[in-house]
Formats: C-alpha cells, structure tokens, sequence
C-alpha cells in the first residue's frame, strides 16, 4: 500500500523573543515547521538618569522593564503595565502593578486610565526610540505631565534581512505572524527587494497579527487573516494553531 506523504506548512515567526518550548510543540504535532527570524532586535540606548520626581510610571512592552534603570524608580510612584507579559516581567523582579489596563494598546490604555485618574499627575514613560505618540499625545492634552525617556531601539539586523530573503527564495511559507507595526515593516521592505517571488506569494500567505493596532499597519498593504480577540502573544498562538487545525 502507497503512504501518503504529508506535507508541511511552514510558519515564519518574527519575533525576538524565543516562541516557548511548549507552544512549539504543538505547531511541530501540526506538522508545521517554525522558521524563526527576528524583524526587529532590540538594542539598549544609553540615556540620562531621570532626576523628577513623578506621580505614576508606564511600562507599555516587557522590553521597557528589560533596559529601564530601576535605581531611578521612585517608590512612591504607581506602576501601570501594559499586557499579561508586561506585569509578569514586572512581578519576576519584585514590582507591584498596580494598574494594568483591559486593552493591551495604547489607544485602551489611555482611555481607561484617563476616566481611572480625576487629577492631573505626573507620568513617568520609558519607551523605545520609535514609540508611537499616542500616550504622549492623549496625556498631556488632558493636563497631565509626561516625561519621557528613550532606552531601547528596534534595528533589523543584516544577517537577518538576508537570511529573510533567502528564505521567500528558497521555501514556500504559508504563515507569518506579527506582534508589531515595526516587525511588518521590516518584512514588508524585504519583501520588496526579493525578486522573482512566485505569483500566488501573497495570496497563499496567512498573516497572523497581534492586535488592531499592528493589523492596521498590515492592511495598508495586505490582509490580515488571524487576530485574536485579546491582544496578547497566548491568545495569538492559539488562533493561529485554530486557523491550522
């Protein structure tokens, strides 16, 4: 009797951050193989150490915790985090949260934090160097200050671009995912530079993103065919692993 060859999908996963061992092993139980290549590294940016005093401090992503100094945290002040994994990091270090918001963007973060707050306070908001504005922007229209920090930047490697384009050149892939609008651009840019790439690229390739914020990114260019209701990294992979099934 003839076996019948299964064949296997391929997900292309843009994260720095390492996909945990057990989540990659229910993709592998799929059959599906995960190709791993960063979109975007992380790097620390040297900065000045914040000398005011400050009523609150926001942390909007787990890297934030990773490059901020905590011999500038002020005791006194409240910690707000953004998503599951931000407070998680949080915690590990021994830092109370004490308010973490519903929506894990930043659009829901100032709305419930802003009918949460009924005085103007002092915010504190380490973030990357390409940190959209929209904390900045809502806050300090409502009287509140912001002062801010830059301690990371996003940078897509060399060796990953070319590891990226010799991938779409040599392999068919049929899902990506996307926890970030940073991530997407990278994609899309070498995406561009590939020639050659076969005529159904697009329209055979799935694209799983994070939350709306990044999906609005992707769909200036293309469809976004897997979100989750609830904007974290668990309720993405469980999705997708749906969408495979």
């Amino acid at each position: 009797m003839r076996s019948v060859r299964t064949i296997k999908k391929r997900l292309l996963y843009t994260r720095e951050a390492a996909m945990p061992a057990d989540v990659h092993q229910k993709f592998r139980d799929k059959d599906v193989e995960v190709i791993t290549i960063p979109m975007n590294r992380t790097v620390f940016q040297p900065y000045e150490s914040l000398e005011c005093e400050y009523d609150w401090i926001f942390f909007t992503s787990a890297n934030a915790v990773k490059y901020f100094d905590f011999a500038q945290l002020n005791k006194q002040a409240k910690v707000l985090a953004i998503g599951n994994q931000t407070t998680k990091t949080l915690q590990s270090l021994g830092i109370n949260v004490d308010y973490q918001p519903k929506e894990a963007f930043s659009e829901g973060l100032v709305e419930e934090w802003l009918r949460y707050i009924n005085h103007e306070q002092c915010v504190f908001w380490p973030h990357s160097f390409k940190a959209r504005r929209v904390i900045y922007n809502a806050l300090t229209s409502q009287g509140h200050v912001v002062l801010e920090q830059v301690i990371y930047k996003n940078e897509f490697f060399p060796e990953d671009q070319e590891r990226l384009k010799k991938l779409l050149l040599n392999e068919v892939i049929d899902y990506v995912l996307f926890a970030s609008p940073s991530a997407w651009q990278s994609f899309s840019q070498a995406v561009k530079e590939v020639k050659s790439l076969p005529a159904d690229f697009w329209s055979r390739l799935k694209i799983a993103a994070i939350g709306p914020v990044t999906a609005k990114v992707i769909q200036k260019e293309q469809q976004v065919a897997i979100q989750p209701e609830i904007y974290d990294m668990p309720h993405l992979y469980k999705c997708l692993l749906h969408e495979i099934s």
